[in-house]
């Protein structure tokens, strides 16, 4: 993909709509169990996809190569898969935790990985 800037700020606002849509469903059903789900879509998902994509425009050299396109992929993925584990887990700790515990969290190292990327990416191409 050309412009990899535009598609990191697009999925963040696709992260965003999905994250809101969720705080007002879980306000609707007065059930505050999943905030956690709802605050990291919207930080993880939206806040953090629309700096990055702010970067890669102002740096258009961080979005040359493939490392830009793994760190897209291992953010959108890991944030999904880590969310929707969350989301289970959250309806029965007890039942889910165990099982799905793992799974949250290699999701959740994979979106540290693509971070890492992100900063080696601005540490040796944002320079100018």
């Amino acid at each position: 993909m050309k412009n990899m800037a535009r598609l990191f700020i697009l999925t963040g606002i696709l992260f965003l709509v999905t994250g809101m849509a969720f705080g007002l469903y879980m306000a609707e059903g007065e059930d505050v169990r999943f905030i956690p789900v709802h605050a990291h879509l919207n930080l993880l998902g939206f806040v953090l996809m629309f700096l990055f994509g702010l970067a890669y425009q102002i740096w258009p050299k961080m979005q040359e190569g493939l490392l830009c396109r793994i760190h897209y992929f291992l953010h959108v993925v890991g944030v999904i898969v880590s969310m929707l584990a969350l989301y289970v887990i959250l309806q029965d700790p007890v039942a889910n935790g165990e099982t799905l515990g793992p799974v949250a969290t290699g999701a959740a190292a994979m979106t540290l990985v693509g971070v890492l990327i992100f900063a080696f990416l601005f540490s040796t191409r944002a320079n100018d």
